[in-house]
C-alpha cells in the first residue's frame, strides 16, 4: 500500500498522460454515445465487449449475442415506459419470454469493441410480440436477429399481450423506417 501517494500517483499520472497521447493519435474511441430512440423509432444500446464475453480465440462467444440482444430489448422496453418491474407490480402481473430467436452471424466481435445494438419493435401477430435486432461495430453489421416474444403470467402460463401496453407500443414505438 502506498502511504505517501508516490507510486500510485505516478502510475495514475502515467495512465492519464498515456491516454491523452493515445487520444491525440486517434487510438482510443470517443466516449460511448447515449442510448436512445432515433427518428425511425429504432432504439440504440451501446455495449462494450469484455474479456468475459469471449471464447478461447478472443472472439465473442456466439451465445453472448443473445445476451447483447436481451439488453437491447430490455432497455427498449424500459425507455418506452414498459419496465420488467412495472409488469410485475400490476394487478395482473406479467412477464415476457422468448419463444423464438433466429440469429445470423456475419462477423466476429473482439475484446474492447464498442458495439451498438439496434432494436425495432415491429408489431404483434396474435399473442406474439415481434422484434428485429442488429448488432453493429461501426458501420458493419456483425449479427442480426428476429426475436419472437410472448407475455406470460408469473406462473409461466401464456397470456395474450396486455392491450394497453401493445397499444402504447404500436402508437409510439413501432418501427416506421426502412427494413
Amino acid at each position: 500500500m502506498d502511504q505517501g501517494g508516490g507510486q500510485s500517483a505516478i502510475f495514475t499520472s502515467c495512465l492519464v498522460g498515456r491516454r491523452a497521447g493515445l487520444l491525440k493519435a486517434g487510438m482510443i474511441e470517443s466516449p460511448e454515445p447515449p442510448d436512445a430512440f432515433d427518428a425511425d423509432r429504432q432504439h440504440w444500446k451501446t455495449i462494450r465487449v469484455y474479456y468475459e464475453d469471449t471464447d478461447f480465440t478472443g472472439m465473442v462467444y456466439h451465445a453472448n449475442y443473445l445476451r447483447f440482444f436481451e439488453r437491447g430489448r430490455s432497455d427498449f422496453l424500459r425507455d418506452a415506459g414498459v419496465s420488467h418491474q412495472s409488469l410485475l407490480v400490476r394487478d395482473d402481473p406479467a412477464a415476457f419470454t422468448i419463444i423464438k430467436a433466429e440469429i445470423d452471424y456475419k462477423a466476429a466481435a473482439q475484446v474492447d469493441d464498442l458495439l451498438r445494438v439496434g432494436t425495432r419493435y415491429t408489431g404483434t401477430k396474435g399473442a406474439k410480440i415481434l422484434f428485429e435486432q442488429t448488432c453493429w461495430r461501426g458501420d458493419q453489421v456483425i449479427a442480426a436477429a428476429a426475436i419472437v416474444a410472448v407475455q406470460i403470467h408469473t406462473d409461466g402460463r401464456p397470456r395474450r399481450p396486455i392491450p394497453d401496453i401493445t397499444a402504447h407500443l404500436d402508437a409510439n414505438y413501432r418501427f416506421r423506417g426502412r427494413p
